[in-house]
C-alpha cells in the first residue's frame, strides 16, 4: 500500500482539479457505483479545503456516519496519510482533525438519516460542504446543511445518484446546475479506467 502509485483516468482529473479555475461554486458527481468517482472527490475535498482555508469546520454527510467510514473514510484516511497529511479522528465526537501544509482545519462528520437529523447540522458555520449518496438524504437536512456554508469561498460537493428525473435533487440541482454555478459530471464504469486493479481510485 505505501508504494502504491494512484493513477485517475480524465474525468477523475478534473474531479481533482475543478475547483482551481474558479469558475464554480459546487461539484455534481452522479452515475455509475465504482466509477471512482467517490474516492477522487474525497481526495479532492481535503486537498481543496487544506489549500485555501485555515482554522475553518467543514461538513462531510453521508446517509449515517457508519456509512460514511464505509464508503468513503475508509480508503481515504490512509491516502491523506501517505501523501502527508496529519490526519486525527475523534470518534466519539465524529470530527477529523487535518494539518496539512501549515493549515489546521476541523471536518465534522453528520449522518442526515431523516429530517430530523437537520438539527444535528443546525448552527455550525462551515467553509466546505461534501455529501456522500445525497440522495438517500432528506431534502430538508441537504438544505440545511447547506446553507450553512457562509464563509467567504465556501464550495459544496455533491456525490449523488437519483432514482428517476422527478426526485428533488435532480430536478432542483442536476436539471439547474449551471444556474446554481454547479459543475455536473455524470460518470460511467469508463471513467475508472486510469484506476489500476486495487487501487484506491477504483472505489
Amino acid at each position: 500500500m505505501e508504494n502504491e502509485t494512484l493513477r485517475f483516468s480524465p474525468k477523475q482529473r478534473q474531479v481533482l482539479t475543478w475547483w482551481q479555475t474558479g469558475c464554480w461554486q459546487a461539484l455534481i458527481c452522479d452515475g455509475a457505483v465504482r466509477s471512482g468517482k467517490t474516492f477522487c472527490m474525497g481526495l479532492s475535498f481535503f486537498l481543496w479545503a487544506q489549500h485555501d482555508f485555515n482554522g475553518r469546520q467543514f461538513a462531510l454527510c453521508g446517509k449515517t456516519v457508519g456509512a460514511l467510514r464505509r464508503n468513503l473514510l475508509t480508503e481515504l484516511v490512509p491516502c491523506l496519510r501517505r501523501i502527508g497529511m496529519e490526519v486525527r479522528e475523534n470518534r466519539s465526537a465524529n470530527t477529523l482533525t487535518v494539518v496539512y501544509a501549515g493549515h489546521r482545519n476541523q471536518f465534522l462528520l453528520f449522518g442526515g438519516k431523516d429530517a430530523s437529523s437537520a438539527a444535528l447540522i443546525q448552527g455550525s458555520t462551515l467553509a466546505g460542504l461534501l455529501l456522500d449518496e445525497t440522495a438517500l438524504m432528506p431534502r430538508a437536512f441537504v438544505e440545511q446543511a447547506v446553507a450553512r456554508c457562509s464563509v467567504r469561498g465556501s464550495r459544496l460537493w455533491f456525490n449523488c445518484n437519483p432514482e428517476g428525473s422527478e426526485h428533488w435533487f435532480y430536478k432542483e440541482w442536476i436539471e439547474k446546475a449551471e444556474s446554481r454555478g454547479a459543475l455536473r459530471l455524470h460518470f460511467t464504469m469508463e471513467d475508472k479506467s486510469g484506476a489500476a486493479a486495487g487501487d484506491p481510485a477504483a472505489v
